[in-house]
């Protein structure tokens, strides 16, 4: 069994551009998870830098994915 996900790429729109909104919306459920202490203060610092860099919606995904269980 592969554990590579299925819910990327672009048959899904992964390769589509990150827009600020999308951004946001990461960041937003960051902020939630700091909050109810699921991740950590340099969690969190190392997850928004990411966030800032992403490109494309592909490289939004796994900053979030182990939050979304």
């Amino acid at each position: 069994m592969s554990a590579e996900p299925r819910d990327v790429g672009p048959l899904y729109g992964g390769d589509q551009v990150a827009l600020e909104s999308d951004r946001q919306l990461v960041e937003n459920l960051l902020v939630a998870a700091l909050a109810d202490r699921r991740i950590s203060d340099p969690d969190y610092t190392h997850r928004i830098g990411l966030v800032r860099r992403a490109r494309i919606f592909d490289d939004l995904v796994p900053i979030v994915r182990d939050l979304m269980n």
